[in-house]
Formats: structure tokens, sequence, C-alpha cells
């Protein structure tokens, strides 16, 4: 029987070193993610137990100040003005205390301005400026009526009015002045219209019969 010859045996060196590729491949596919990147702890861990004793952690400073020791010339001393409420205390020049409850100082109002006095009246010294024209002068009134009318007589044309004033009687017709102050403009037979002298004839008083 011949022997395999010497291409069959690189043909099965060939496929056998694929297949320790291929197992290789898988076994790292399978394992290489967990172990690729060590955790960050270990080697903080590696490096401070290379560096020693001098790396070891330091305490904080809060830590520091509790246990630092106060000697007692560092303690403030406290005065019986410290202990004074700020109400009796000088007032603050930066303005008013925010813990101060008193309502604070209202300043005073403002000073009012006068009024203007009102200008001069015509007739005052200080006046300067024409004067007004003076009132129209008031009319005077009428007199009054002192007699009463008691009645008439004569023709009816022309009748004559009976006039008493007091003790005194008087007969007159239309148009007579009568007790030198009144003029009669009309008679009739119940009444008379009585006007007066000095005054325009518009200005009548109506007298009725009397007893």
């Amino acid at each position: 029987m011949k022997g395999p010859t010497r291409s069959s045996k690189q043909q099965a060196l060939l496929l056998g070193g694929l297949g320790i590729v291929l197992i290789l491949a898988l076994f790292r596919g399978s394992f290489g993610g967990r172990s690729s990147a060590p955790p960050a702890p270990s080697a903080s861990r590696g490096a401070l137990d290379g560096a020693g004793a001098d790396a070891a952690p330091r305490p904080s400073a809060a830590g520091r100040a509790r246990g630092r020791v106060v000697s007692p010339d560092e303690v403030p001393l406290v005065s019986p003005e410290d202990l004074k409420s700020r109400s009796v205390r000088a007032p603050l020049s930066a303005g008013r205390d925010l813990f101060d409850v008193r309502e604070p100082t209202k300043p005073p109002p403002p000073t009012p301005t006068p009024a203007p006095p009102p200008p001069p009246a015509p007739g005052d010294p200080r006046f300067v400026g024409p004067l007004p024209p003076p009132p129209p002068t008031p009319t005077p009134a009428p007199p009054a009526i002192p007699f009463k009318f008691i009645g008439t007589f004569g023709p009816r044309e022309r009748p004559i009015a009976v006039l008493i004033a007091g003790d005194r009687t008087v007969n007159a017709r239309s148009g007579d002045v009568v007790f030198e102050k009144f003029i009669l403009r009309r008679v009739g037979y119940e009444s008379v219209d009585v006007g007066f002298v000095g005054f325009p004839p518009a200005e009548t008083r109506r007298i009725g019969i009397g007893p």
C-alpha cells in the first residue's frame, strides 16, 4: 500500500492550523471583554501600595478644626456692652436695623407754600389800572299811595272820583294832580289808575273802590 502523498500532508496541516485559529478566536471572544480592562480601584490600590506610607489619606480641614485644642488666651472677652440689646446701643451708621421692630421716625412733612395774596381791589392804594365805571344810579321807587277811592259821580263820559286821605276829601277827574304827588291816569266806576309826579306814564298803580 502507498503512504499519503506530500500534498495530502500539507492540506491536513493547513486545516489543523485553521481549526486552532478558530478555537482561539472563539475563546477570546467569550472571555476577552471581562479581562480586557482592570477595575480602577485595583490600579489605585496598586499605586497606593507602591507609594508607601507617605500616600496615606490626610485628615480634612473640618477634622483638623475639631481636633484642634484652643488655648484660653484665644477666647475673646465679653464686655457688658455686648450683653445690651441692639435697641439700647447707638444707631448704626449704615441705616436702619433690620431686627428693630419699632417704626422708623418719619421725616417731617414739607412746609406748605402759602397762597399768593389776592390782587388789590379798586380803591386800594396798591391798585394799578383804570377804575371801573360807577354803577348806574338806582331808580327811585314811587311813594306809597296814602288815599282811598270811595266812588264816582257826575256824567258817564267824564266821571269824578272821590278820594279820601285822613280828614281830607278830594274830587278829581282823569289827568288831575291830587295830594301834590299823584296823577289820576284813569277814572272808572269801580277803580282808578294812579300815576306819580316825576315818573314815566307807564308807572301806575290801580286802586279798587273801598269803604
